[in-house]
């Protein structure tokens, strides 16, 4: 169990966090939001551990009844809520035993499983102080299910602490936003992240491929299998460059180029579009500067420098937005391919998605 004292990078968070427990004043509702894989759950979990420690305060000992049970995950105060498995097929076949497939997750947290939470809320700690409640990932709950939360927020019960941990806040209704308080995880500078990875006996030259790769993402720099994700990048560039650099030549490679961009699963899209928005970001701060230390794919400056200074600041900040959108409406089943496909040809000058 990672302790809070030990959560690199995010120090602003790491500190807040711990007045607000050594002041014991810790809200009753609390938003930890960010892109994903920089930290938000891992920070959530050891700030959940200091509110469970028999210890108190910002530093969980590890040791107690307490932070024992949270680690093996058996804590009876501690009720983690996210995305369930799919139900059966049609033809009853049951999904084979061990971890779940992120495509054998639903795509929402449902409004039942927010009741059955409710259910559990006001109930007092059954070891401590506090009962805690993890919504991950709570910007993909419904509406109705973010609607049914809005009547616990409202009425917090005194030793309920919930932590909500999102990747887009956006999708949240404002009225659950404005009844926590907001923490900010940002992605880290690839600098940054190569001494990370350094420091945990990575070699530079591989730190600094995967700092570049994992736009900012300490999880997923650590768990990423190098080599794919880097031929990856590069087809995606290429595209990218294709169309920035001739449209009339690169349309009529859209569909097959839309086609590698979908993948055969959404899981594979996703992935294709963080990459896409990340190296349009990027090629917007390189038309200035390609040496620019807060580049994400810091090792592409000069490329991405040329994509930026064609599409120009205000077109690339539009393709930006564009992706982000996208990425919240694979929520909805879209076609994959299509949606990819329209995105090209606004990269190529086409209308925006």
């Amino acid at each position: 169990m990672i302790k809070l004292q030990e959560i690199e990078g995010h120090d602003a968070a790491r500190e807040m966090l711990a007045r607000m427990l050594d002041n014991d004043r810790v809200p009753h509702a609390m938003l930890f939001q960010g892109p994903e894989n920089v930290g938000k759950a891992t920070t959530a979990l050891a700030f959940a551990a200091c509110l469970l420690c028999e210890t108190r305060g910002s530093v969980a000992c590890g040791r107690c009844d307490p932070c024992r049970l949270l680690e093996a995950g058996t804590h009876p105060d501690c009720i983690m809520l996210g995305l369930e498995a799919k139900p059966s097929s049609p033809s009853g076949r049951k999904k084979s035993a061990g971890p779940i497939a992120p495509e054998d997750l639903r795509k929402i947290i449902t409004v039942d499983q927010i009741r059955g939470m409710a259910q559990h809320v006001g109930l007092a700690p059954r070891m401590g102080r506090h009962r805690v409640f993890l919504i991950d990932p709570a910007d993909q709950m419904n509406a109705e299910a973010q609607n049914a939360l809005l009547k616990t927020l409202e009425e917090p019960p005194g030793q309920a602490v919930l932590l909500l941990i999102a990747r887009r806040p956006n999708l949240l209704l404002p009225t659950v936003r404005s009844r926590c308080f907001a923490l900010r995880f940002a992605a880290f500078r690839s600098d940054v992240l190569t001494e990370m990875l350094v420091a945990r006996g990575i070699s530079r030259s591989e730190a600094l491929a995967r700092a570049s790769l994992a736009e900012g993402r300490f999880g997923r720099a650590l768990e990423m299998e190098l080599d794919e994700l880097q031929a990856r990048r590069e087809q995606v560039l290429e595209t990218l460059e294709g169309l920035v650099a001739s449209a009339a030549e690169a349309v009529p490679r859209i569909p097959a180029s839309a086609a590698e961009l979908a993948g055969k699963t959404e899981r594979s899209l996703l992935e294709g579009l963080e990459i896409l928005q990340g190296l349009l970001r990027d090629a917007g701060r390189a038309q200035a500067d390609p040496s620019d230390p807060h580049l994400v794919n810091a090792d592409l400056g000069p490329r991405l420098a040329r994509i930026g200074g064609t599409l120009g600041p205000t077109r690339t900040a539009a393709l930006v937005a564009s992706v982000e959108k996208l990425r919240g409406e694979l929520r909805f089943n879209l076609n994959r391919t299509l949606l990819a496909e329209g995105l090209l040809a606004a990269i190529g000058g086409g209308p925006l998605p």
